[in-house]
């Protein structure tokens, strides 16, 4: 009766292993290609590039103007090295753009078509 239980233990053990070693087999082998990685951080450095121009740009409007800059009209970018922002304002200003480059610098203020900085 040691034997059978030994040779149940033994076999879950095989199978198991096998499990694991077809489970590393498929990780290995459906890898993501060079080109969707390179894609995958453009995206990403993109979308963080955004994120920093939602952050600066209206401070610098408000430092800028007076007033704060609440919902972006207009977004432009080449995905790459800059991501230019445009708001609408109410009162001390009708329309601003602000740009930031791929360092997250805020290099270009616009306030109703007058270069600010």
């Amino acid at each position: 009766m040691a034997e059978e239980k030994m040779s149940e233990v033994t076999k879950i053990l095989i199978a198991f292993v096998c499990v694991m070693i077809t489970g590393g087999v498929i990780i290995a082998t459906s890898g993501v290609s060079n080109e969707q990685k390179a894609s995958n951080a453009i995206l990403t450095h993109y979308s963080n590039m955004s994120r920093i121009a939602q952050y600066q740009c209206p401070k610098a409007i408000l430092k800028q103007t007076g007033e704060k800059a609440y919902v972006v009209s207009n977004t432009e970018s080449d995905k790459e090295t800059y991501v230019t922002l445009s708001y609408e304002g109410s009162e001390k200003f009708s329309t601003a753009s602000c740009s930031i480059d791929r360092f997250g610098k805020v290099t270009q203020v616009v306030v109703d078509g007058k270069e600010m900085l």
